[in-house]
């Protein structure tokens, strides 16, 4: 089985304040354990030299449950920790000096937004999964654009490789997104909350199953 094959489910994202460097190893343990197949770190304020050691744990954690590691935006500390893949978005690195420098059996990621035609170059050009939102004011990333949900049924009549929602999806609005038959769902305030991260994961994957 390719690793890719795990690009589906809950795509469970770390973040500095609610997985913090003291717990985010017990807590990204549980999220495995629960059966995510996807995780990635995502950190806007810690160094590369300061994540690195975090994400090489994180790695060897996805190794050991069958899971994708994926870094967002750090190109340098995706290929020094050798993690699964990288996710971009349109301020980051190119497409194309991150498939040369991580090579083709990487995965590789890209925000699309709430634009098509991004995502279907970028499909075009190689690309793993392409991601669409914000859907819903989010917490941690609260000054996101709002994105139709209409954008993920186009999506679908017209992008082959899996798609992924990101953006203020929680235990309440998840529905609604599941009806567009998409693969991935991207979240981070919805797992972590109240510390409940078993009841929260079950919880979320009931609504997309």
């Amino acid at each position: 089985m390719s690793k890719k094959d795990a690009l589906k489910g809950l795509y469970v994202l770390t973040d500095a304040t609610l997985t913090p460097q003291a717990t985010i190893f017990s807590q990204m343990e549980r999220v495995l354990k629960m059966g995510v197949s996807v995780i990635q770190f995502r950190d806007k304020y810690a160094s590369d030299e300061d994540a690195y050691f975090t994400c090489k744990t994180l790695q060897e954690l996805c190794n050991r449950y069958n899971a994708l590691f994926i870094i967002d935006d750090r190109l340098e500390l995706a290929r020094n920790v050798n993690a699964d893949g990288l996710h971009i978005g349109q301020d980051d690195v190119s497409y194309e000096e991150a498939r040369s420098l991580l090579g083709v059996e990487k995965i590789i990621g890209v925000s699309c937004y709430g634009d098509l035609e991004r995502a279907k170059r970028y499909e075009s050009l190689g690309a793993d999964y392409v991601a669409f939102g914000s859907f819903f004011p989010s917490p941690t990333k609260p000054h996101s654009s709002v994105v139709p949900l209409d954008v993920l049924h186009e999506a679908k009549k017209h992008i082959g490789v899996p798609i992924c929602a990101i953006g203020g999806i929680n235990q309440e609005n998840i529905h609604l997104v599941a009806k567009s038959n998409i693969e991935m769902y991207s979240v981070i305030s919805a797992v972590f909350k109240n510390d409940t991260i078993e009841e929260n994961l079950l919880n979320l994957q009931k609504e997309i199953q």
